[in-house]
């Protein structure tokens, strides 16, 4: 099928979250690479090989590490890909009595002999940083529908990034438990947005009074300081642990909506809005030499001085590397820090606070 449908489980990990979320297409700078990986596995799965060797090394290897998996799961048995999966409900209205309440696809799917076990495999081609589970969930309601001797669904997310295996059974209450309520909450009128970490990526997040109303918080406190005063007037006075914790999820949401309102503003004044107070600037790009061996012969300098004036990328020696010998980048990285573990020197390590994500759940 073509696009996705409005209620589809890709999207319920958000709504659990915060019932008013829509994706922001323009976020989605990853979507492509994820989508070239999820037609490699699925082609992998079906013995074929050819689109695996469009993909880069690291891609590559984390998709057959996915083949492996799901191949030991099934154990002989045989593997659907990209199952069409459809979610119904009694409808006198509708032709045959039923209508679609939900559908997505999933990307992998093995009916275990006499039909009452099944694994249900859904592949992420980032890291393990969201709690995926509403997703297989709405996935697993739905195959309970389409096949009446399904007693337990055995559900499974690859993360192909980090080679993490999040896995879990459930049974039809179990699905129906987790899901129904994020359906009902998202298809209420009245629902009511909640700040979470979907916010950045929203297409409401600029407006969403989740967000704003973070803000509003802020300006309404300013003349006498006295909810957050500390965290707001003297980030430096803070001592409290829980109050410091209050002011950083304060932060995180003020700076997702004045991210928001700078991208919104430049758009405009590119578009050839004046802004009172504003100007677009525009910087020069970086500058780099395209050939490094007629610049040495150009100036005239020894290899000792030209060396000292140039600097050495290893990320990019790993790629170079990683190319030229048709290896992984995170093996090439390897050799490299081995190789040249003499002649490298580290800088101090940059500590930065980042959502516990793991302890919230």
């Amino acid at each position: 099928m073509n696009g996705h449908h409005e209620l589809a489980p890709s999207s319920f990990p958000a709504w659990a979250l915060c019932p008013a979320f829509d994706s922001d297409p323009a976020e989605r700078d990853d979507a492509a690479e994820g989508t070239a990986q999820h037609a490699a596995l699925s082609a992998l799965l079906s013995r074929d090989e050819a689109p695996i060797a469009a993909l880069s090394p690291d891609a590559r290897e984390a998709v057959q590490w996915a083949t492996q998996h799901v191949r030991t799961l099934a154990q002989g048995q045989p593997i659907e890909t990209d199952r069409h999966l459809s979610y119904t409900a009694p409808d006198g209205f509708a032709a045959g009595g039923v209508s679609e309440v939900f559908s997505g696809t999933a990307d992998s799917i093995i009916i275990h002999p006499p039909g009452n076990l099944a694994d249900l495999v859904d592949y992420k081609s980032g890291s393990d940083d969201r709690d995926h589970r509403p997703q297989l969930a709405g996935y697993a309601l739905a195959l309970f529908s389409m096949r009446a001797r399904l007693k337990t669904i055995r559900c499974h997310t690859l993360y192909g990034r980090v080679r993490r295996v999040d896995s879990f059974a459930l049974t039809q209450a179990d699905a129906a438990g987790t899901v129904l309520p994020i359906l009902d909450a998202r298809r209420d009128p009245a629902r009511a947005p909640s700040a979470c970490d979907y916010c950045p990526f929203c297409a409401h997040r600029l407006t969403c009074p989740a967000i704003t109303g973070q803000v509003e918080a802020v300006a309404k406190t300013a003349p006498t300081w006295e909810d957050l005063a500390p965290a707001i007037r003297d980030p430096g006075a803070i001592t409290d642990p829980a109050l410091a914790a209050k002011a950083m999820t304060l932060a995180r949401f003020v700076s997702t909506w004045a991210d928001a309102v700078r991208s919104r503003a430049t758009e405009l004044a590119k578009a050839g809005a004046a802004l009172p107070g504003y100007r677009l600037q525009e910087r020069r790009g970086a500058r780099e030499v395209t050939d490094l061996d007629a610049a040495f012969s150009r100036t005239g300098l020894t290899p000792d001085q030209f060396l000292s004036a140039c600097k050495l990328s290893l990320p990019k020696l790993g790629d170079a590397l990683a190319m030229v010998r048709g290896m992984t980048k995170a093996a090439a990285s390897r050799e490299i820090d081995t190789t040249l573990a003499d002649l490298v020197r580290e800088g101090t390590p940059t500590v930065s606070l980042v959502a516990d994500r793991k302890g919230e759940s």
